[in-house]
Protein backbone atom coordinates (compact mmCIF):
# COMPACT_ATOMS: atom_id res chain seq x y z
CA UNK A 1 0.00 0.00 0.00
CA UNK A 2 1.39 3.21 -0.73
CA UNK A 3 0.50 5.11 2.19
CA UNK A 4 2.93 2.70 4.36
CA UNK A 5 0.28 1.34 6.75
CA UNK A 6 2.26 -0.56 9.35
CA UNK A 7 -0.50 -3.42 10.36
CA UNK A 8 -1.39 -3.91 6.45
CA UNK A 9 2.67 -3.92 5.70
CA UNK A 10 2.92 -6.75 8.56
CA UNK A 11 -0.04 -8.36 6.98
CA UNK A 12 1.41 -8.36 3.20
CA UNK A 13 4.47 -9.84 4.67
CA UNK A 14 3.07 -12.74 6.35
CA UNK A 15 1.11 -13.34 3.61
CA UNK A 16 3.74 -13.51 1.06
CA UNK A 17 6.21 -15.25 3.25
CA UNK A 18 4.30 -17.61 5.44
CA UNK A 19 1.26 -18.25 3.84
CA UNK A 20 2.35 -18.73 -0.23
CA UNK A 21 5.18 -20.38 0.77
CA UNK A 22 3.21 -22.93 2.46
CA UNK A 23 -0.10 -23.36 0.00
CA UNK A 24 3.15 -23.75 -2.58
CA UNK A 25 4.50 -26.48 -0.49
CA UNK A 26 1.70 -28.46 0.12
CA UNK A 27 0.88 -28.43 -3.81
CA UNK A 28 4.15 -30.16 -3.69
CA UNK A 29 3.56 -32.66 -1.23
CA UNK A 30 0.29 -33.57 -3.41
CA UNK A 31 0.35 -36.55 -5.01
CA UNK A 32 -0.43 -36.16 -8.71
CA UNK A 33 -3.11 -39.16 -8.33
CA UNK A 34 -4.68 -37.33 -5.62
CA UNK A 35 -5.95 -33.86 -7.24
CA UNK A 36 -9.39 -35.34 -7.84
CA UNK A 37 -9.59 -36.87 -3.90
CA UNK A 38 -12.23 -36.61 -1.08
CA UNK A 39 -12.06 -37.30 2.64
CA UNK A 40 -15.73 -37.91 2.16
CA UNK A 41 -18.67 -37.36 0.49
CA UNK A 42 -20.09 -34.10 -1.02
CA UNK A 43 -16.57 -32.48 0.03
CA UNK A 44 -14.54 -30.25 -2.51
CA UNK A 45 -11.54 -32.82 -3.76
CA UNK A 46 -7.80 -31.63 -2.77
CA UNK A 47 -6.84 -30.22 -5.96
CA UNK A 48 -10.01 -27.95 -6.49
CA UNK A 49 -9.11 -26.29 -2.94
CA UNK A 50 -5.89 -24.75 -4.56
CA UNK A 51 -7.88 -23.88 -7.63
CA UNK A 52 -10.96 -22.12 -5.22
CA UNK A 53 -7.94 -20.31 -3.44
CA UNK A 54 -7.10 -19.03 -7.32
CA UNK A 55 -10.92 -18.07 -8.63
CA UNK A 56 -11.62 -16.28 -5.84
CA UNK A 57 -9.10 -13.72 -5.77
CA UNK A 58 -9.99 -13.51 -9.40
CA UNK A 59 -13.89 -12.75 -8.16
CA UNK A 60 -13.18 -10.47 -5.33
CA UNK A 61 -10.14 -8.44 -7.18
CA UNK A 62 -10.49 -8.71 -10.60
CA UNK A 63 -14.15 -9.12 -11.30
CA UNK A 64 -15.68 -7.31 -7.92
CA UNK A 65 -12.98 -4.50 -7.91
CA UNK A 66 -11.99 -4.03 -11.37
CA UNK A 67 -15.15 -5.12 -12.87
CA UNK A 68 -12.75 -7.54 -15.66
CA UNK A 69 -15.02 -10.96 -15.67
CA UNK A 70 -13.65 -13.81 -13.65
CA UNK A 71 -12.84 -17.54 -14.65
CA UNK A 72 -14.39 -20.36 -12.72
CA UNK A 73 -11.69 -22.79 -11.94
CA UNK A 74 -12.78 -25.43 -9.28
CA UNK A 75 -15.74 -26.72 -11.12
CA UNK A 76 -17.75 -29.62 -9.48
CA UNK A 77 -18.05 -32.72 -11.07
CA UNK A 78 -14.97 -32.02 -13.41
CA UNK A 79 -11.48 -33.02 -12.91
CA UNK A 80 -8.79 -31.63 -11.70
CA UNK A 81 -5.62 -30.44 -14.01
CA UNK A 82 -2.38 -31.60 -12.94
CA UNK A 83 -0.08 -30.02 -10.80
CA UNK A 84 1.51 -27.81 -13.41
CA UNK A 85 -1.36 -25.77 -14.39
CA UNK A 86 -2.47 -25.77 -10.72
CA UNK A 87 0.79 -23.94 -10.12
CA UNK A 88 0.05 -22.09 -13.10
CA UNK A 89 -3.46 -21.07 -11.29
CA UNK A 90 -1.47 -20.14 -8.09
CA UNK A 91 1.09 -17.82 -9.18
CA UNK A 92 -1.48 -15.98 -11.27
CA UNK A 93 -3.11 -15.59 -7.67
CA UNK A 94 -0.02 -14.50 -5.94
CA UNK A 95 0.55 -12.04 -8.69
CA UNK A 96 -2.93 -10.86 -8.47
CA UNK A 97 -2.41 -10.05 -4.58
CA UNK A 98 0.62 -8.04 -5.67
CA UNK A 99 -1.41 -5.69 -7.83
CA UNK A 100 -4.24 -5.47 -5.27
CA UNK A 101 -1.16 -4.55 -2.27
CA UNK A 102 -0.11 -2.27 -4.86
CA UNK A 103 -3.49 -0.19 -5.00
CA UNK A 104 -3.60 3.34 -3.58
CA UNK A 105 -4.76 3.93 0.33
CA UNK A 106 -8.29 5.08 -1.66
CA UNK A 107 -8.87 1.64 -3.31
CA UNK A 108 -9.36 0.22 0.34
CA UNK A 109 -11.10 2.78 1.55
CA UNK A 110 -13.86 2.62 -1.37
CA UNK A 111 -17.18 0.46 -1.49
CA UNK A 112 -17.44 -2.03 -3.88
CA UNK A 113 -21.07 -2.95 -5.25
CA UNK A 114 -22.48 -5.59 -7.18
CA UNK A 115 -25.53 -7.58 -7.58
CA UNK A 116 -26.50 -10.63 -9.46
CA UNK A 117 -27.40 -13.77 -9.39
CA UNK A 118 -25.87 -17.33 -9.61
CA UNK A 119 -27.45 -20.70 -10.09
CA UNK A 120 -30.66 -19.08 -9.45
CA UNK A 121 -30.10 -17.15 -6.22
CA UNK A 122 -29.88 -13.48 -6.01
CA UNK A 123 -26.79 -11.94 -4.26
CA UNK A 124 -25.68 -8.23 -3.79
CA UNK A 125 -22.31 -7.28 -2.76
CA UNK A 126 -21.56 -4.01 -0.47
CA UNK A 127 -17.38 -4.05 0.57
CA UNK A 128 -15.12 -2.15 1.38
CA UNK A 129 -11.49 -2.84 -0.30
CA UNK A 130 -9.95 -3.28 3.06
CA UNK A 131 -12.90 -5.90 3.90
CA UNK A 132 -12.00 -7.68 0.24
CA UNK A 133 -8.54 -7.50 1.70
CA UNK A 134 -9.38 -9.08 4.86
CA UNK A 135 -11.52 -11.41 3.31
CA UNK A 136 -8.41 -12.95 1.10
CA UNK A 137 -6.59 -13.06 3.67
CA UNK A 138 -8.98 -15.49 5.88
CA UNK A 139 -9.77 -17.14 3.12
CA UNK A 140 -6.02 -18.17 2.12
CA UNK A 141 -5.62 -19.57 5.61
CA UNK A 142 -8.84 -21.03 5.78
CA UNK A 143 -8.78 -23.20 2.84
CA UNK A 144 -4.75 -23.98 3.46
CA UNK A 145 -5.43 -25.71 6.60
CA UNK A 146 -7.99 -27.59 5.12
CA UNK A 147 -5.46 -28.49 2.41
CA UNK A 148 -3.05 -29.53 5.23
CA UNK A 149 -5.58 -31.53 6.78
CA UNK A 150 -6.48 -33.44 3.53
CA UNK A 151 -2.70 -34.21 3.30
CA UNK A 152 -2.86 -35.72 6.65
CA UNK A 153 -5.64 -37.49 6.25
CA UNK A 154 -3.29 -38.98 3.09
CA UNK A 155 -0.55 -39.77 5.96
CA UNK A 156 1.67 -36.87 4.23
CA UNK A 157 3.14 -34.63 6.95
CA UNK A 158 2.02 -30.90 5.62
CA UNK A 159 4.40 -27.93 5.55
CA UNK A 160 5.14 -26.48 9.10
CA UNK A 161 3.21 -23.39 9.79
Amino acid sequence: MADKNVLLELQINFWRDNIRNSIMEALELMPEDKGDWIPADNMIPLGQLFLHICETSDWWYDEIMKGNKAVELAVPGEKCPDKKVIKNHLEEHWKRLERFFAEPKEAFEKTYKREGSHEGRKWKIEQTGYWIFTHLFEHDIHHRSQINHYLRILGIRPPRI
